[in-house]
This record gives structure tokens, sequence and C-alpha cells, in this order.
């Protein structure tokens, strides 16, 4: 479990950062603002992306929660600020769920590739029905075939996309070459 303390509120940002800390915010309806910290090796090793959604305590309660963003500094590109959404658990919320596609390795052998149009989901649901990802098997499809949003059945969620958009289309290798030589002939 993630811990997370309140920062004092006589100290600045910059104080936790050079304590090897970093400086957050956490916000909801059902939670006013709160400044916090985490330490930064724990940061590291627990947070990988925006929207990525987590269980954590702050003094002694337990909280779910959502990366909503994480700043970086523009030199080094390490962490220096979080912001973390605290969903009520009875409203519904809008976030953005990752996709796994599973089988690429079958298209390769194929010489297909996978054009892939959506590597995110935008949703909406409780957040105790939306997944962090979901896995889509790509591995039986043929050349030009297409997995489109109708095709997802995710129970409780709604999917915030035309249920006919294409999320992704296996393609024939030595088409994307013939299309990236015609672009380069334009030029």
């Amino acid at each position: 479990m993630i811990e997370i303390k309140k920062r004092e509120k006589n100290k600045k940002a910059e104080y936790y950062r050079k304590e090897g800390l970093i400086p957050g915010i956490l916000y909801g309806p059902d939670i006013e603002p709160t400044p916090v910290f985490i330490d930064k090796k724990e940061f590291l090793k627990n947070f990988s992306h925006i929207h990525q959604r987590f269980d954590f305590v702050l003094e002694g309660k337990k909280y779910s929660g959502i990366l909503q963003d994480i700043q970086k500094d523009p030199i080094t590109l390490e962490p220096i600020h979080f912001d973390i959404y605290v969903p009520s658990v009875s409203r519904k919320i809008e976030t953005a769920i990752s996709i796994n596609f599973v089988g690429e390795e079958e298209l390769i052998k194929n010489d297909l590739i996978l054009n892939k149009n959506i590597i995110e989901l935008p949703v909406e649901g409780l957040m105790k029905d939306i997944p962090e990802s979901i896995d889509i098997d790509v591995s039986n499809l043929k050349e030009g075939e297409s997995i489109y949003v109708k095709d997802l059945k995710l129970e409780n969620i709604k999917i915030l996309l035309n249920e006919d958009t294409p999320i992704a289309t296996a393609v024939k290798v030595e088409k994307i070459e013939e299309e990236v030589e015609a672009e380069v002939q334009k030029e």
C-alpha cells in the first residue's frame, strides 16, 4: 500500500524536493484539496503513467485515486509534482483505460503489422468497475481486418467513442513501405 503524507503549511514545495520527496495535491468531490508528498523512490517505483489507478493511505485512512498529472523538470525530466484525483465511490467518473494489444507476434509471422488508432480508451463508470487496462487479442486478424469499439465488451462501463471507431487494423508490411515511398516521391 502506498503511503502519502500531508505537507506542512509553512513549508514550500521546494523544501520537499530538496529532501528527496515529491510534493503533490489530492482533490476530489468528497475531499478538500490537500497538499501532500511522497518519497521519490516510492513514487518512481509505483507510478508509471497518467490515468493510473491505485490505492493509498493518508493519515491511516485508505483511498482509491487516479494519477491525473505528473509535472517534470524540463531539463532532468525528473518528476517534481503530481496531482491525484480521488473520485466519489458513488458517482460515475470519466477517465481513460490503457489498451494492451495481445498477439502481435502472430501478425508479424504473417508479414502484417498492427496499425494502432487508439491506445487509451475513454470511458465512464464507477471507479470500482473501471479496470486499469484491457487486453485486446489481435492474433487472429487477417490483412485489412480491424477491431472496432463495438467489438469490445465491458460490463458496467460506457465507452465514450462512437461504436464504429476502429481501434486497430492489420496491415501488410509491403503496403506500408509503398505508402512511405509514395510520400517521399511527392516531396
